[in-house]
């Protein structure tokens, strides 16, 4: 048992675990609020007797093209599907092979370059 446990909670895996899911949370919360920001626009407040017919400052009032539920449930939905794209991508580049076969690309291009010159 203390043999799984030290094979499998290694300072490498568990690094490995916080940067991937750090960076794909931070991305899927900016996109999740950029997408909010799609519904929504800002206008001034009209004069009315709310600022006494123009006398006081004018505000800016948030207007919501769609309902809030229907935002919030669009935003979580975009944040989800980015988090798991980013945790996708990372479990992908951090496959062995693709290292190994990136490095014999470059040197098969870098030879063929070279024997043209």
């Amino acid at each position: 048992m203390i043999h799984f446990i030290k094979t499998t909670f290694t300072i490498h895996k568990i690094k490995h675990l916080i940067i991937s899911e750090t960076i794909g949370k931070f991305f899927a919360f900016l996109i999740g609020v950029w997408s909010t920001r799609l519904f929504t626009y800002h206008v001034l407040e009209r004069r009315s007797i709310h600022n006494l017919f123009g006398l006081l400052q004018r505000r800016q009032i948030v207007v919501h093209r769609t309902p809030h539920w229907v935002e919030l449930l669009f935003a979580a939905i975009i944040g989800f599907v980015i988090m798991e794209l980013f945790y996708y991508i990372f479990q992908y580049i951090n496959k062995k092979w693709i290292w190994r076969k990136a490095l014999r690309l470059y040197i098969l291009l870098k030879w063929k370059f070279e024997k043209k010159n």
